[in-house]
C-alpha cells in the first residue's frame, strides 16, 4: 500500500481526458488474508464534443474556427482531434484556412508517455506572401506533471510560396520540432496569478536544394494580482523568435517573423512590420522577433473589467534583434465581460504609437484574454 502511488494513478486517469470523475479509495475493512481492496469509481465524459471560436478585428476581418474531439476512439483513452479554421472573412486579404488532425494514444511507451500522430493542410494568404503548405508526422509527448509537459516529433513538410523573393517557390523539409510547456497560471482562460512558458525548437533539414537551419520561438507570460482584493491584475508577455543557419531568402515565408496585429502589436495592421527587400521594396519576414506587451486589468463590477495596454514589436533580417532593428508599437483600452469558465468576451481599441502605418484606430473582438 502506497498512498502516493494511489494519488499518481488517480492523476494519470484524469489526465487521459476520458473521465469526468475519478475516485480511488481504500475499502473500509481488510480481507481475511490481510490484503486491502482498492475501490475505484469512474464517470465517463461524453465521447464526442464540438467547440467553436470567433475573432473579429478591423484589420484582419473575421476568423472562425471549429474543433471536433472524439475521446476513447479505440477503447484505450485515445483522443482524436480535428480542427478547421477559415480566416480573413471580409478582410483585406484573400480568404485562407487550415485543416488539421491529431491523434494521441496514451500509455504506449509508459504511463506518462503518449504517441502522437499529426497532419495539416493550410493556405496562408497575407499582404506580403501566399503559401500552400502540408505536413505530417509522428511524435511522443511526455507529461511530467499537470503543469509541465514536453513533445518531440519528426515531420515531413512541403510548401509552395509567392513572396518578396519570387513566385512559385518550393520548399521541402524534414523537421524535428520539440516543445516544452510549463503552465503555472491559476486559470488558463483568465489568469490573475502565476506564469506560462512555452519554448519551441525546430531544427529542419532541407531536401532537393532547400536550405537547412533551425527555428526558435519562446513565449513567456506572467500575471500578478495587486493588493489583497485582487481587483487589479498586472499582466505581461514577452515573445522571442530566431531563425538560424538558413538565409532569409532560403526558407518558406511562414517560418520567418512579422509583427503587428492581435498576437503581437495591437494598433498596428496584421503582419505590417517586416524587412523591405531591394530593389523591389517588397516586404519579407525577418529572421528574428522581439515582442513585448503589458496590460493593467481593473475589475469594475463582478463581470466587467477595464484594461489598459501597451505593445511593442521589432524584427530584423539577422538572427537577433538589436538597437538598429525596425520596430513599432501601439497602445489602447479594452473591456472584458466575464463568461465564467469560457473566459471573458474581449473588446480592445488600439492606436499606433510608433511606426509608419496610417491606418489609425484598430479594434479587436474575441473570446478569452489577449494573452
Amino acid at each position: 500500500y502506497d498512498p502516493d502511488k494511489l494519488q499518481k494513478t488517480s492523476t494519470r486517469l484524469r489526465r487521459t481526458g476520458a473521465f469526468s470523475t475519478v475516485a480511488i479509495r481504500e475499502a473500509e475493512a481488510p480481507n481475511a488474508d490481510g490484503t486491502l481492496d482498492i475501490e475505484a469509481e469512474f464517470e465517463d465524459l461524453p465521447k464526442r464534443f464540438l467547440s467553436f471560436g470567433a475573432e473579429l478585428s478591423s484589420s484582419q476581418g473575421l476568423d472562425l474556427s471549429a474543433t471536433w474531439m472524439h475521446r476513447n476512439l479505440f477503447g484505450g483513452a485515445e483522443r482524436f482531434r480535428f480542427e478547421a479554421r477559415i480566416r480573413n472573412i471580409g478582410g483585406p486579404d484573400d480568404i485562407d484556412g487550415r485543416l488539421a488532425f491529431r491523434l494521441e494514444r496514451p500509455d504506449v511507451l509508459g504511463p506518462d508517455d503518449s504517441m502522437i500522430y499529426i497532419a495539416e493542410l493550410e493556405r496562408l494568404a497575407r499582404d506580403h506572401y501566399d503559401v500552400w503548405r502540408a505536413q505530417a508526422g509522428i511524435g511522443v509527448r511526455r507529461t511530467f506533471s499537470d503543469k509541465l509537459y514536453a513533445e518531440l516529433s519528426i515531420i515531413g513538410a512541403y510548401s509552395e510560396a509567392d513572396d518578396a523573393f519570387g513566385t512559385d517557390r518550393k520548399f521541402k523539409y524534414i523537421a524535428l520540432p520539440g516543445k516544452l510547456e510549463w503552465d503555472q497560471r491559476d486559470n488558463p482562460v483568465d489568469a490573475r496569478d502565476g506564469f506560462f512558458l512555452s519554448a519551441n525548437l525546430a531544427p529542419f533539414a532541407g531536401i532537393s536544394g532547400t536550405d537547412s537551419g533551425a527555428r526558435i520561438y519562446i513565449d513567456g507570460r506572467g500575471y500578478m494580482s495587486l493588493g489583497s482584493s485582487g481587483r487589479v491584475v498586472l499582466a505581461g508577455r514577452l515573445q522571442l523568435g530566431s531563425v538560424v543557419g538558413a538565409p532569409q531568402a532560403g526558407v518558406s515565408p511562414e517560418i520567418l517573423f512579422f509583427s503587428g496585429g492581435s498576437g503581437t502589436v495591437r494598433g498596428q495592421p496584421y503582419e505590417s512590420l517586416g524587412i523591405p527587400i531591394q530593389p523591389s521594396g517588397n516586404i519579407a519576414g525577418g529572421r528574428s522577433l522581439l515582442a513585448a506587451s503589458v496590460e493593467m486589468r481593473g475589475r469594475v463590477t463582478e463581470k466587467i473589467w477595464l484594461v489598459g495596454f501597451y505593445d511593442f514589436g521589432a524584427v530584423d533580417a539577422d538572427s537577433f534583434v538589436d538597437a538598429g532593428s525596425a520596430y513599432h508599437s501601439g497602445a489602447g483600452l479594452g473591456v472584458r465581460y466575464d463568461l465564467g469558465g469560457f473566459g471573458p468576451i474581449r473588446l480592445d481599441l488600439a492606436y499606433p504609437v510608433d511606426g509608419t502605418t496610417n491606418d489609425g484606430l484598430q479594434f479587436y473582438i474575441g473570446i478569452g484574454q489577449a494573452f
